[in-house]
């Protein structure tokens, strides 16, 4: 490690941005768990500097080596575990969805964000070291760095600005090699605050039998004008909205409690374990059994 790393990866330790951006160095010997399962709303990016790491990021787990960039986007459970050879050593930033938006209700801006907001909805979670070396990633965490150590009048606002660029990037990236991002057209002003009523109350009742007749009335709107709006703008039904939540908290559950798939299925909003079950593996492409068993199999023993 050069005195300049030394010095970054110590600046970073030591200073790391309060929230809605948190960075630091993580770094740590072979064979050992770094982090265990867990979620969080923030949006995570790990840029590794040396050292093989092992990640497991909703129910699938992918090797990150030197020069490689994960994307671990808000709310999707995951670990981390150093693997052998040479110290594991990378960067972490962790930013708030809003981070990436220059206003507070940056309709416009909704598309760009929302593959990176909503867990398994980005197209890709590795870009290995040949696809970073390809954009200016590798030179924009430098520059990064620099602003860390040296500190200079604005740092923290010239921080958010690389962040942004890693992200603008990273799209740029995936539509030069035709990777399908699903991109929803800006919202109106109307269907900006209709989605938000809805999403916060499918936050609030997934756990309930809630159905699509009854956010309709909640949001005092005709049930087929509710599903068809719903529809026209996310690309997905009303209770494929809900499912997507349900199970987004069951993948929560399954990872940090000991309750058993009936009691899971029970407390998201299931009355039908074998219904849950069914959606489970629809959206997460293996059954809630698979899933914790693989996510037991990549914990450190």
């Amino acid at each position: 490690m050069s005195k300049s790393e030394v010095q970054h990866e110590h600046v970073l330790k030591e200073s790391a941005l309060k929230q809605p951006i948190q960075c630091h160095m993580e770094h740590s010997s072979p064979l050992h768990q770094i982090a265990k399962p867990h979620f969080h709303e923030a949006i995570e990016l790990l840029y590794s500097f040396s050292g093989k790491g092992r990640i497991f990021v909703g129910g699938e787990t992918f090797f990150m080596q030197e020069g490689d960039l994960v994307i671990i986007n808000s709310n999707e459970v995951h670990s981390i575990y150093a693997d052998e050879g040479e110290d594991t050593r990378y960067l972490v930033i962790k930013l708030e969805p809003e981070v990436l938006y220059s206003t507070s209700r940056s309709i416009f801006e909704s598309k760009y964000v929302l593959p990176f907001t909503m867990a398994k909805t980005s197209p890709q979670t590795l870009l290995t070291k040949k696809e970073t070396t390809a954009t200016r990633i590798p030179s924009i965490i430098e520059e990064m760095m620099k602003e860390f150590y040296v500190k200079e009048y604005g740092y923290d606002f010239a921080i958010r600005i690389h962040i942004c660029s890693i992200f603008l990037e990273v799209l740029r990236h995936w539509r030069n090699q035709g990777v399908v991002v699903r991109e929803t057209d800006p919202y109106s002003e109307t269907e900006f605050t209709l989605m938000r009523d809805v999403f916060d109350l499918i936050e609030k009742n997934y756990a309930s039998p809630i159905t699509a007749r009854d956010a309709a009335k909640e949001c005092k709107l005709s049930y087929s004008y509710f599903s068809r709006k719903i529809k026209s703008i996310t690309g997905r039904s009303f209770t494929e909205l809900l499912n997507y939540v349900r199970i987004t908290e069951a993948e929560k559950l399954l990872s940090t409690s000991s309750a058993t798939i009936t009691e899971i299925a029970v407390t998201v909003g299931y009355s039908s374990t074998s219904y849950f079950i069914q959606q489970f593996k629809q959206f997460k492409k293996s059954s809630p059994y698979q899933f914790r068993k693989k996510l037991e199999a990549n914990d450190l023993k």
